[in-house]
């Protein structure tokens, strides 16, 4: 759901005037660090679900290397206040990771209304062992849980946590204050007065 975000923030954007010159004038601090933590979690993601032991027996290292680097990366961003979106999120999410001893919490229920059944038996045949069902524990965790789905017209079945919303809306907001050229990545100008009266453009 972080695709649509991004995809839906840019379409809403540019239907509100944004342009692409504007994202060029706008400054992100530690690009290469946000688009390594992505990737990393990408690769991490793929890996486990195609049943990589090497990944799934260091999963927990890999998850706190790839957030660290995400939050490092959020911090020398929070002059844009959307960005706490995105860190609440990210907060929930590696909450219920390490508190769940690397597992990913997941709903049965809301892996049958997505249509994941086949997911779901090699869970429960414990083959996906970096998956844990909130239907057999009874951690305090279950509420941040992947356990949502969307509506049934969505065009995209998935399952999505309260963290995976959260950075969603972030996501959302941010891409269009940089389309926009608004908020803290704008430049903008200061006009000083000289010992003359005139105006002096800064």
């Amino acid at each position: 759901m972080f695709i649509e975000a991004l995809v839906l923030g840019t379409v809403v954007a540019f239907f509100r005037g944004g342009t692409v010159k504007n994202m060029r004038l706008m400054h992100i601090r530690m690009p290469v660090l946000l688009i390594a933590a992505f990737l990393l979690q990408l690769v991490l993601s793929f890996m486990m679900l195609a049943g990589s032991t090497w990944f799934i027996h260091h999963r927990m290292l890999l998850y706190a290397l790839s957030y660290g680097m995400l939050f490092i990366a959020l911090f020398f961003n929070l002059g844009h206040k959307v960005v706490w979106f995105i860190i609440a999120g990210s907060i929930m999410n590696f909450a219920v990771i390490f508190l769940s001893n690397g597992t990913i919490l997941i709903s049965a229920d809301a892996l049958q209304q997505a249509g994941f059944l086949n997911r779901l038996s090699l869970i429960e045949a414990g083959r996906l062992p970096h998956y844990t069902l909130i239907e057999e524990t009874t951690t305090l965790m279950s509420f941040f849980a992947k356990r949502f789905t969307p509506p049934s017209f969505y065009p995209v079945a998935q399952i999505f946590s309260p963290g995976d919303l959260f950075i969603s809306l972030g996501l959302f907001f941010w891409i269009q204050h940089l389309f926009l050229g608004v908020g803290h990545y704008q430049r903008a100008r200061m006009l000083q007065v000289d010992h003359h009266g005139k105006f002096l453009k800064r």
